[in-house]
């Protein structure tokens, strides 16, 4: 099949511009097989506290279905203090705090638990049936916070998964558990056992029989959080995301060694992107799937209409004296 960038694919249909009134159907025939999946480079890094983008469409979307709380980055150290990776009170940033949203959900679930795992050229991509799964799992980093359960924190770099893997020794049991905002992602390290080494609670894991892997999963359907310990304790990680070929792939457990073990064969299918808010549509040989259209906030601050924050939402106790503060500072200020 023909693969053009998007400039190629401009030039190559311009003369045809004039046929497609005189022959649609001719134009079409020539065009059928041009992929015309326009993929985005990879993000070189992704500093999820920078607030470099505006995150006002995750804000409107997720809000029916949980509740958005400001929390400052300290809090967010002090709850991760475990583990290397990524900072958030070292950073010398004008905005303190950061949003974060914590779903609606049933006693026991956890992150990537509703759904299932299809192979493709990207690694293996998490399909969500959880509601907001098109926004919450390709993008952005989860935690258990010890205040308010899980919770979310937006991110602007698409994978097909955020997660660390774990395999046990004798191959019958396969973890997964969400990689939380220490996990920093750079294209030229990837995130690896070598550069994430955060020790998860036990019972943050997801685990499944490993002949159950391809099969659509739910909080029923996996292994008993009781037994995560043993489990955890008799595993080795393997989490592998990187940049390959211009893509971001989740590698993880070796498809061959899981064919082995389900019985089943995994077709690698192939990744299509598209605008929108549509869930993923599976056929036999591809995925179709969406992407966000990120603005970059220096380019919306002028515009009309424009939030760039929650509509509604709580502020954490730290939050609300840091506001305190500053409006006594102001208060003094303005009296001298």
């Amino acid at each position: 099949m023909k693969k053009f960038s998007k400039i190629g694919f401009i030039l190559f249909i311009l003369p045809y511009i004039t046929i497609y009134s005189q022959d649609q159907d001719s134009l079409l025939e020539k065009i059928k097989d041009i992929d015309i999946s326009f993929n985005e480079p990879v993000e070189a890094e992704e500093n999820l506290y920078l607030n470099t983008v505006s995150f006002q469409s995750f804000y409107d979307v997720l809000s029916p279905m949980g509740e958005w709380i400001q929390i400052t980055k300290e809090e967010i150290d002090e709850e991760l203090g475990d583990g290397e990776g990524q900072s958030f009170s070292s950073l010398n940033t004008d905005d303190p705090t950061v949003f974060i949203w914590k779903p609606s959900t049933e006693s026991g679930w956890k992150p990537y638990v509703n759904g299932k795992w299809e192979y493709t050229d990207h690694g293996w991509l998490w399909i969500s049936s959880d509601k907001w799964g098109n926004t919450t799992y390709n993008y952005g980093r989860w935690w258990n916070s010890p205040k308010y359960g899980w919770v979310w924190m937006p991110g602007y770099t698409w994978a097909p998964a955020w997660v660390s893997w774990r395999l046990d020794n004798n191959g019958n049991h396969l973890g997964w558990v969400a990689l939380n905002p220490k996990a920093k992602w750079s294209s030229e390290t990837g995130i690896t056992n070598e550069n994430y080494r955060y020790k998860n609670s036990d019972a943050d894991w997801v685990f499944v029989n490993t002949g159950n892997f391809g099969d659509e999963l739910s909080t029923s359907r996996i292994v008993s959080s009781s037994e995560n310990t043993a489990l955890v304790q008799n595993s080795s990680r393997i989490t592998d995301l990187r940049a390959e070929d211009d893509i971001i792939t989740n590698n993880g457990p070796d498809v061959v060694k899981i064919e082995e073990k389900t019985g089943k064969k995994f077709q690698r299918k192939r990744l299509r992107f598209q605008k929108g808010r549509d869930n993923a549509l599976i056929g036999s040989n591809e995925i179709i799937i969406v992407k966000e259209k990120f603005n970059k906030r220096s380019e919306v601050q002028d515009e009309k209409n424009i939030i760039d924050k929650p509509k509604k939402y709580k502020k954490s106790e730290r939050v609300r004296k840091m506001l305190k503060k500053r409006l006594g500072h102001k208060k003094r200020s303005g009296r001298e």
